[in-house]
């Protein structure tokens, strides 16, 4: 075997940006992101890795407030969800803007590492060893695989990404999580399929003699009309009738044995047709034992150890080549394999597995299944790109050891792709939603299911028996419907809420059980706009909009413009001395190009229904929020110069904003090309009979004869025009807002 040292590599969290040049006219803005994790770190997901899929500009740690906002105006109209083993369910996630599906796995664990990026133009897939957690991108030693998708022949065939798809729609049957949430992925899901099926230059599939190819290999137990599938197997079928000269199996874990039967995962490597001389190579993590620095201890069964040397007996080829935590020369400090990957190598193909699935039973889909996901590469051998030189381990092949050589240790604790002991919530809570908007909680019961004998429900607190309980068995009648609600005082609304704490009995005489149960919204229309916007002022919002900043951007300079001191003497400056900024002619001006701001903003919005929903009906931004401050009500808590303006006045600015929004449908019918585009122009039109709507109220609220025959006559017009172009009211879709 060559030898190899690590080669420099970009870091993993780098990928999630998209590539530069590969597509003349950019990948276009950001659509979705898919991912799936078993460990999972909530922070690093919302302050790392989502940033530089959606292009913020600032960063968390230098200026948090902006970040945050900047964070959630981009997320109201991306939609981001992660798939997590239910156990590993991160309760730090900060907002509800983004899914964070628990799934529960019948006798395993959610295990694949897989995340999807999809821009307008490109997707791409990650695929892996590595957990979303800081020591899966910044410090294992992990293997992973980014596959781009996109309309030229160059692209990877889609088979591969249909493929990926197909195991992410798959997934959420056994999620732990309310029904619209999951809607909500699986239409995400179907939108990216939708939109890579319309490209016209990407391959379809690979040609059958073509090389490198790659393909998708999974594992996960039975589902509703889908046998069970084993990743080894298919890797085994993939290989055929050729003969193996060479079989490396990089595992940071092996199952401990349940008896002195060997190990059932090298016997069923033993199904791939082997020359003689055949060599088996194991490449597992070393450590130092306590007496011995330089020992090279495994800490794995003897009973595997004896297996692979019995597998390769016949050819006294079994060799195990240690990778310390520390290597002098390539590391900076300690780094723990936690790679997998099989490489079988003939006398003229290879084929390399990379993924999730650690060589057990449960990676590889023996008997027992976890839900594991993995990329099968196959190649002819050529001089300089051999599957081996790509595993790109720290150490050379030279120093591997024979069996005996190597210090075989019983491990201390389990594989890491063992079901955890610690109980879940029990199957009777099915599944919590959250609606700040309402401030109504709510959480599914399955009477289905086996109800606890004591259970209580509350909120998260700081674990010193001083929570909240919302919920108690046998205090509420409510316990006898389907569902708990409860209801949220409005001061106490804005709070995002994304899990609940479940403690039970089984007995009188068990001890106490408890788990966190997670909490989602059923719509993004159930989110209050970020904190920073739902006090602005009618002045604010204008000016925000007249900037042609961001959010973000304009917040972040209101926060530097506060702090200074600098001086205001109108004295020295001609232009201050007389203030023209309460003239009603400069308010109306300024209106006006804060429409110009406004219809910018929803233009270089994606053309889909939930991000032009946002943008129309929820965004404190958008011409239905603009509206509603124009109109004199007593709640709505508008201040300043629109709550002194008189009744024609405030006719006339709901008339433009109407009619901007009828402009804004035009340009937006020559966009849309997909059904679903298509789709969103029917919000548009909800927008203009809504507006036209409150329009006619403000004005029938008038005494007669207040307005002029012109101003009648414009409204009229502007009426008719944006009426004209739009379908009739959709009742359904205004009143889900």
């Amino acid at each position: 075997m060559p030898k190899k040292r690590s080669a420099e590599q970009s870091p993993l969290a780098d990928y999630w940006m998209p590539p530069q040049n590969l597509i003349a006219d950019g990948v276009g803005d950001p659509v979705a992101c898919l991912a799936m994790s078993y460990e999972f770190e909530a922070p690093l997901f919302e302050d790392e890795l989502l940033p530089r899929f959606l292009g913020l500009k600032f960063d968390h740690t230098e200026n948090e407030p902006s970040f945050r906002l900047e964070l959630e105006d981009a997320l109201r109209t991306t939609p981001a969800t992660v798939l997590v083993d239910a156990s590993r369910f991160d309760p730090r996630q900060t907002t509800l803007s983004w899914d964070q599906i628990p799934i529960a796995v019948p006798g395993g664990i959610q295990h694949a590492k897989i995340v999807v990026l999809a821009w307008e133009r490109l997707v791409r897939v990650i695929l892996g060893s590595a957990n979303l957690t800081l020591p899966g991108y910044r410090r294992n030693r992990e293997l992973f695989a980014a596959l781009d998708f996109w309309n030229d022949a160059q692209s990877t065939p889609t088979c591969v990404l249909n493929d990926v798809l197909d195991l992410l729609k798959l997934v959420p049957t056994w999620s732990r999580a309310a029904p619209a949430t999951v809607d909500r992925c699986q239409e995400t899901v179907d939108r990216i399929r939708t939109t890579v099926a319309r490209w016209s230059q990407a391959p379809r599939n690979f040609t059958p003699r073509e090389r490198p190819r790659v393909q998708l290999v999974a594992t996960h137990p039975t589902a509703t009309r889908l046998r069970s599938r084993s990743s080894l197997g298919e890797v085994i079928e993939l290989w055929g009738e050729r003969r193996a000269e060479h079989i490396t199996v990089v595992t940071p874990f092996v199952a401990s044995p349940t008896d002195n039967s060997g190990d059932s995962v090298v016997e069923k490597l033993l199904d791939v047709p082997r020359t003689r001389e055949c060599e088996g190579w194991l490449v597992v993590p070393s450590e130092p034992t306590a007496d011995n620095v330089d020992s090279k201890c495994i800490r794995m069964p003897a009973s595997f150890a004896a297996a692979w040397q019995s597998a390769f007996s016949g050819t006294r080829s079994a060799w195990v080549l240690p990778i310390p935590r520390y290597v002098e020369g390539v590391d900076k400090t300690n780094r723990d394999l936690h790679a997998k990957a099989v490489l079988i190598e003939g006398d003229t193909d290879e084929l390399l597995l990379i993924g999730s699935s650690n060589f057990t039973p449960r990676g590889m889909g023996l008997g027992v299944y976890n839900i594991e996901a993995n990329l099968v590469f196959e190649d002819r051998a050529r001089d300089g790109q051999r599957f081996a030189d790509r595993l790109g381990l720290p150490v050379s092949w030279n120093e591997a050891l024979s069996v005996d050589e190597a210090q075989w240790q019983e491990p201390d604790k389990p594989p890491e792709d063992e079901p955890p002991k610690e109980p879940f919530v029990p199957d009777f809570f099915k599944w919590a939603v959250y609606s700040q908007t309402k401030g109504h909680l709510r959480i599914g019961i399955d009477r289905s299911r086996a109800e606890p004998h004591s259970w209580s429900i509350a909120l998260p607190g700081s674990g010193d028996g001083n929570e909240l309980i919302l919920f108690r068995c046998g205090v509420s009648n409510e316990v006898l419907a389907d569902e708990l609600t409860m209801t949220f005082e409005e001061r106490s609304r804005g709070i995002s809420l994304v899990s609940v704490n479940v403690v039970w009995q089984n007995t009188d005489d068990s001890p106490p059980c408890s788990a966190k149960l997670a909490v989602a919204v059923e719509s993004k229309d159930d989110l209050l706009p970020p904190s920073q916007f739902r006090a602005l002022s009618a002045d604010a919002i204008i000016d925000c909009l007249i900037s042609g900043k961001s959010p973000a951007e304009w917040y972040d300079q209101q926060q530097q413009q506060s702090q200074k001191s600098a001086r205001n003497d109108a004295a020295l400056d001609s232009h201050r001395a007389v203030d023209t900024s309460g003239y009603l002619l400069v308010r109306v001006r300024r209106f006006g190009r804060a429409l110009a701001g406004m219809a910018d903003r929803i233009e270089r919005t994606t053309v889909l229904p939930d991000a032009i929903r946002y943008r129309l009906f929820k965004d404190p931004l958008g011409p239905i929020s603009l509206a509603e401050m124009i109109v004199p009500r007593e709640d709505a808590g508008v201040v300043g110069w629109l709550n002194n303006l008189e009744t024609e006045h405030r006719v006339f600015l709901i008339a433009e904003i109407l009619l901007t929004v009828g402009e804004l449908r035009q340009r937006t019918k020559r966009r849309a090309v997909r059904r679903e585009e298509r789709a969103s122009l029917r919000l548009f039109d909800n927008a203009t009979h809504q507006l036209a709507t409150l329009l006619d109220d403000v004005m029938s609220s008038a005494s007669d004869g207040m307005f002029a025959t012109n101003l009648t006559g414009y409204v009229a017009d502007v009426k008719a025009h944006s009426l004209a172009v739009a379908q009739p009211a959709d009742e359904e879709s205004v009143d889900a807002r």
